[in-house]
């Protein structure tokens, strides 16, 4: 094993982990959540736990922070990473607020091994990632509901597409919810002529 494939082996992934409507939005114009199924079988407390890094737009933190009990509270000062041009350092002092090099950030953070950092929300900050190369996989709950407009999964103007490789797809039969988790596959890509 060459010595990229054994830091690769050993580096924390970065999962877009994320909630989208059958016709691929994550959220409708509005940015209203009362559309997400809920499904009690769904361990969010695992899920959580299963993250040690989260990374997110300023409008994901916005709904985030509001949530009661409020799973992000329970993190290491730092750990909660907001892409954001108008928040202020001094005012979230729990969170850590980048403006610009973002991506680089990311990708020192994965460097520094671990559980898995969670993509929380942003299409165009998956976009981002994607272009950069580091996203490393898209967990995606198929919610039986067509919001026929809003923010997309990822946004458009990527320079290419992407092949995604399945590795489970799980039907949650009290919601109908399908939970699919797809391995993001860089060397298949199919970059668009120019």
């Amino acid at each position: 094993m060459g010595h990229s494939a054994l830091a690769a082996q050993f580096m924390m992934h970065l999962r877009y982990n994320v909630a989208q409507s059958l016709d691929g939005f994550i959220a409708p114009p509005d940015e209203s959540t009362s559309w997400i199924v809920p499904d009690e079988s769904i361990d969010f407390d695992a899920l959580h736990a299963s993250f040690d890094y989260y990374v997110m737009g300023r409008r994901t933190w916005d709904i985030m922070r509001a949530l009661e009990p409020n799973p992000c509270l329970n993190k290491p000062p730092g750990s909660i990473i907001v892409i954001s041009r108008i928040l202020r350092q001094e005012e979230h002092p729990h969170i850590a607020i980048l403006r610009e090099g973002y991506i680089e950030y990311i990708r020192r953070l994965k460097a520094k091994g671990g559980k898995g950092i969670w993509l929380m929300g942003g299409g165009w900050l998956a976009a981002e990632c994607l272009e950069a190369k580091l996203l490393d996989g898209l967990d995606v709950a198929v919610m039986p509901v067509l919001l026929r407009d809003g923010f997309k999964v990822v946004d458009s103007g990527l320079s290419g597409w992407y092949n995604l490789k399945l590795q489970s797809l799980e039907k949650l039969d009290g919601s109908g919810i399908l939970m699919a988790k797809y391995r993001v596959e860089y060397d298949h890509e199919q970059i668009a002529s120019s």
